[in-house]
């Protein structure tokens, strides 16, 4: 019997616990799947019922539409409260199907009436413990709490940690946007009588105390850098009625315990020794100035765990350990089962071994990354301690003063990462390098998701890196559930978007340049893959302007339509393709020219999407000026005779290629060009973090998919192959091997672009129309490969490609999910097909 499946609200899927079922919106998008049975192939009809604490809010009746989405039209929703959702649906011949049923909460509340409070002595590193006592006269039916907590807060309520989410809130500009996080279902924590709450305040990124930041900023601060600071109110529900049990104000004390000091970067020091101090009163303080909303992204949560592939003794007391996964988290360690008070236990780590053996930290820059566990002498029992507030990119560990022998049962790594892993999601084809190169794509990514989408998860950096991003936005969804991090990362842009359009290369702002390079185009694609993966128009709607504000900018840099600026363009080639050995700007590649590439790609988007909204003078607009800006491009840099682009470098005829600029006479031509280079080359690329991904993209489409296989399954430098020859388990920043500290990241995840390629070409998978109502398979087949397999979770169910070469011939095998179209092109037959599992061959 068919039913509906996996409901999602506002655009994010709803799965795990409570901090994963929030709602910002008093009308949210109500969108499901279906699991349909042999017969059931389309909608004709859905009823939803949404209720709460047993009141009916909201009962669509039976209505008549092939559509999977609604938006909420009922009763108010109540904040806080679990609201329960049953979906049942029609098919093609009227028959009814099972319910679908879930839970989601409402956290939006309309008007924050709760105080900033801060400790009355501020110490740089140190961590506040604010507490409060209250009284409650009955039970409670039901409870939730809404706490924000800057830089990062823990909170525990009658010494019960309440959530075991990492590094929360979600950072942003605070003099912007201020996230809290909503924690539901509460009762069972409160008893009638005394009652403590009692929050850990670290410093996060509220004051991130880097020498390395203030040297890039020079005169500037961050405008969000301020003092750790807390807000938070407790509702209760008593005899049916709610009010506000308590809220932060002066009457709030503070402590100081043994979590003496924590940096994001340097790590942490615990000392066990010390009791918590007497508490004083707080003060109170001014709000960051930031709007209140409900986190409704997923938070950072303790995922996989690692255990050491070894555990080596070093040298008197200090041992290093490798856990065989370069990955972002922390090492949790069993405590020693005799210890002396005083004792120090230090845990640094670092990515890579030196010749010696041991810990390579000069990539670290000035970041410490060092845990530092004081004992008190009364460990016993072996407790396992795990730092607070900071997290480090790593691969191996070195453990010293633990005091006695240190053994792999005494460690386990853990990987921490916004919670937006798509389990069902996969990407394997039959080739081990390949399968490698995905693995190593999707660990990095991992490595690299604490609330931003960061370019790195080791050295004192850990920014939100906009040129990175843009062709990594097209990789994110084939992996990660977005619905909820993309409109984020939409929104921290727009925080930092100024009155002249121009934005900053790094959001949150911390370093970089305003305005951006203009490779940044990854403000546009990020809304562009929001609406193509998830099917969310009102993001694209809400930052149409400030899309729109981006582009003029760009024009208002350019001169005749040729943008005048570039810092980065494509950014970190292969050394020899570079300015200077251990320089990042192409030698080869003009940086205008990809400046230009991305104004002239924002107008095509923003047609599309002024046509979307509905927006004719837009359409018309932009049309006319992209054309405008091709012209240009043209009459600047192609040469019609010859094919050749600007230089002739890689990159300068792939990006053109790719955007569509090319006349189509002169296709062959500039393609016919870029072979030559690479085969002169014997595949070696020039290309840097933008046109690597483009150059397997534009092989594929213009009939060298035998070439593009050549150069993703090159083992020597440079390639990924020799990363993953260098044991690499996650992407790199640069090809080389070096030992330059200043860009040497081995956990990056720009280059793992190309995992788009992997889903998109490879398997041919690519969404065409809002949340993949309609979507390509259109394989390519290298010579050299015998067969590949994908799986993509959409917001209407499960796609799956799986093509093999067998016996003389080559299967595609296509499941459809419920509700969506399929144009499987296949050998260069088009055939369109919907619902089903669907087999071709030729």
């Amino acid at each position: 019997m068919f039913r509906p499946d996996k409901i999602r609200i506002d655009y994010g899927a709803l799965r795990g616990d409570a901090r994963c079922r929030i709602s910002t919106t008093s009308a949210p998008v109500l969108q499901w799947s279906v699991l349909p049975d042999e017969t059931a192939k389309v909608q004709s009809a859905y009823r939803i019922q949404v209720t709460a604490s047993g009141h009916l809010l909201w009962d669509t009746g039976w209505t008549e539409s092939a559509e999977q989405f609604v938006r909420y039209q009922g009763n108010a929703l109540p904040v806080g409260e679990r609201i329960e959702i049953e979906i049942r649906i029609k098919d093609q011949v009227g028959r009814e199907s099972l319910p679908a049923n879930d839970f989601f909460y409402f956290g939006q509340v309309a008007d924050w009436k709760a105080a900033w409070i801060a400790s009355s002595e501020d110490i740089h590193r140190k961590t506040v413990y604010f507490c409060n006592d209250f009284i409650l006269e009955r039970e409670p039916e039901d409870a939730y709490l809404l706490i924000c907590g800057l830089g990062y807060h823990k909170v525990f309520l009658n010494e019960t940690p309440l959530d075991f989410s990492l590094l929360d809130p979600a950072y942003s500009d605070y003099t912007k946007t201020c996230y809290y996080a909503m924690i539901p279902e509460l009762a069972s924590h409160l008893s009638k009588g005394r009652n403590t709450i009692r929050c850990a305040v670290g410093e996060g990124w509220r004051r991130l105390d880097s020498s390395f930041i203030q040297k890039h900023l020079g005169m500037r601060r961050m405008r969000f850098e301020g003092t750790p600071q807390l807000s938070a109110i407790l509702f209760v529900k008593i005899e049916g009625t709610w009010s506000r049990c308590i809220t932060t104000d002066s009457s709030w004390n503070w402590t100081s315990g043994p979590l003496v000091s924590n940096n994001l970067y340097d790590g942490i020091v615990y000392d066990a020794r010390l009791p918590f101090s007497p508490q004083k009163q707080v003060r109170l303080v001014p709000a960051p100035g930031g709007k209140m909303c409900v986190q409704s992204l997923e938070p950072i949560r303790k995922k996989e765990a690692w255990r050491p592939l070894s555990v080596l003794l070093l040298r008197n007391d200090t041992y290093l350990v490798d856990f065989g996964q370069n990955t972002a988290g922390f090492a949790a360690l069993r405590l020693p089962s005799h210890t002396e008070s005083g004792q120090k236990i230090t845990v640094a780590y670092a990515e890579l071994l030196n010749e010696n053996g041991d810990l390579f930290t000069e990539p670290l820059r000035e970041a410490k990354a060092t845990d530092t566990y004081i004992c008190s002498g009364e460990e016993a029992g072996k407790p396992i301690w795990e730092p607070d507030f900071t997290y480090h990119g790593f691969r191996y560990i070195r453990v010293s003063g633990y005091g006695e022998p240190l053994t792999a049962e005494d460690l386990t790594a853990y990987s921490i990462y916004t919670d937006i892993e798509k389990a069902q999601n996969y990407f394997t084809c039959g080739s081990a390098l390949v399968n490698q190169i995905h693995r190593n794509a999707v660990l990095c990514e991992k490595s690299n998701l604490h609330s931003i989408m960061t370019d790195c998860p080791q050295r004192d950096e850990r920014m939100g890196w906009m040129n990175d991003a843009t062709v990594r936005f097209e990789a994110t969804p084939f992996n990660f559930e977005i619905g909820r991090l993309f409109p984020k990362v939409i929104r921290d842009i727009l925080d930092v978007q100024d009155p002249d359009g121009s934005i900053t290369c790094t959001a949150p702002f911390v370093i970089g340049a305003r305005p951006a390079d203009p490779v940044c185009s990854s403000f546009l694609i990020a809304g562009l893959e929001a609406l193509l993966h998830t099917g969310n128009t009102e993001i694209i709607r809400e930052a149409y302007e400030g899309f729109r504000a981006w582009e003029d900018c760009l024009l208002a840099h350019s001169e005749a339509y040729i943008v005048n600026y570039s810092y980065y363009g494509d950014w970190a080639a292969p050394a020899y393709a570079c300015e200077g050995e251990d320089g990042a700007v192409s030698a080869v590649t003009p940086g205008i020219l990809m400046s230009t590439g991305y104004s002239y790609y924002n107008c095509t988007l923003l047609e599309k999407f002024a046509r979307l909204l509905g927006k004719e003078e837009d359409v018309n607009y932009y049309y006319e000026l992209s054309g405008k800006i091709r012209a240009a491009f043209l009459q600047k840099w192609f040469n019609p005779e010859s094919g050749k682009i600007a230089t002739g470098s890689q990159a300068c005829q792939v990006f053109p290629l790719w955007l569509g600029l090319i006349p189509d006479e002169s296709t062959t031509s500039a393609v016919n060009v870029l072979i030559q280079d690479l085969l002169r080359r014997d595949y070696q690329i020039t290309t840097g973090n933008l046109c690597t991904r483009y150059l397997f993209d534009v092989l594929a489409k213009y009939g060298h998919i035998d070439d593009a296989w050549e150069i993703i399954t090159r083992e020597d430098y440079p390639s990924f192959g020799y990363m993953i020859q260098n044991e690499a388990t996650t992407i790199w920043e640069r090809f080389e091997l070096k030992k330059n500290p200043g860009m040497n990241s081995h956990n990056h995840p720009m280059y793992g672009a190309v995992d788009y390629w992997f889903y998109a070409y490879l398997c041919g998978i690519h969404p065409d129309s809002p949340g993949w109502k309609t979507f390509t398979v259109r394989p390519y087949f290298p010579r050299k490969l015998l067969s590949a397999h994908a799986q993509v979770e959409t917001p209407l169910g499960t796609v799956t490609v799986k093509w093999l070469k067998q016996y003389g011939k080559t299967q595609l095998y296509v499941a459809v999910p419920f509700g969506a179209t399929a144009r499987v092109d296949f050998n260069g037959k088009v055939k369109t097909v919907t619902c089903g599992f669907h087999h071709f061959s030729s």
